[in-house]
């Protein structure tokens, strides 16, 4: 076994005997598993290409969001689904940051222009959201009908 890979495993087995000590349930290993792991990617534990980066934002944003869920309970995911959407923004945002392809950069913006959509969808049952929302909707709408000059 490799030095890194002794680490990646006495980090993992450090993590279960904290739960097993403390009596915590199974959701917070995996949760912390998926956040050491993104981590580890982030600081380089992997190497430091452009890649890393980019698995690294995707894992630690969806394990922050489950260790949000094993604390608060995963009825939030109700209205916090979106961020499955917003990882892949966050890893790509980290991978323009490191790289500077401008392609990076623009899907990364795409990506959390539609998790905001998504987010007023979620939370859609909001009366303020859904007005905002339909404004934005017939507003868009009408720009769209509306014939462009030559």
């Amino acid at each position: 076994m490799g030095k890194r890979m002794g680490i990646l495993v006495g980090i993992l087995f450090v993590l279960l005997g904290f739960l097993m000590i403390f009596n915590l349930s199974g959701n917070y290993f995996w949760t912390i598993t998926l956040l050491v792991l993104g981590l580890m990617f982030e600081f380089g534990f992997f190497g430091k290409s452009t890649g890393n980066f980019i698995a690294g934002g995707i894992l630690t944003t969806i394990g922050m969001l489950f260790l949000l869920c094993c604390i608060f309970g995963f009825s939030i995911l109700t209205r916090l689904w979106p961020i499955f959407v917003v990882a892949p923004g966050v890893g790509l945002l980290q991978g323009y940051v490191v790289s500077k392809r401008k392609g990076m950069l623009i899907s990364s913006i795409i990506i959390f222009a539609v998790a905001v959509l998504l987010f007023q969808v979620s939370f859609y049952k909001a009366t303020y959201l859904r007005i905002v929302f339909g404004i934005i909707l017939i507003s868009v709408g009408i720009l769209l009908a509306l014939p462009r000059k030559k």
